[in-house]
């Protein structure tokens, strides 16, 4: 599930925030956070503070990296 912004061990991410293009959280408590560059780092999710269905922030996506 694509959301918007979590709140992680690691502090608040929000997707257009230091480059993090898409987050995409699992069903056992975790998330992929995708980066513009077209790396991925995983947090832990405590909370889920924005569900809007929001998928990407570019407007020409990295073709398709993901």
């Amino acid at each position: 599930m694509f959301v918007r912004k979590i709140k992680s061990n690691q502090g608040i991410v929000e997707v257009e925030k230091y480059g993090v293009d898409r987050i995409d959280v699992q069903e056992d408590g975790r998330a992929d956070c995708y980066t513009a560059g077209g790396n991925i780092f995983t947090v832990k999710v405590k909370e889920i503070l924005n569900d809007d269905k929001v998928v990407s922030n570019s407007k020409n996506h990295h073709k398709n990296l993901y």
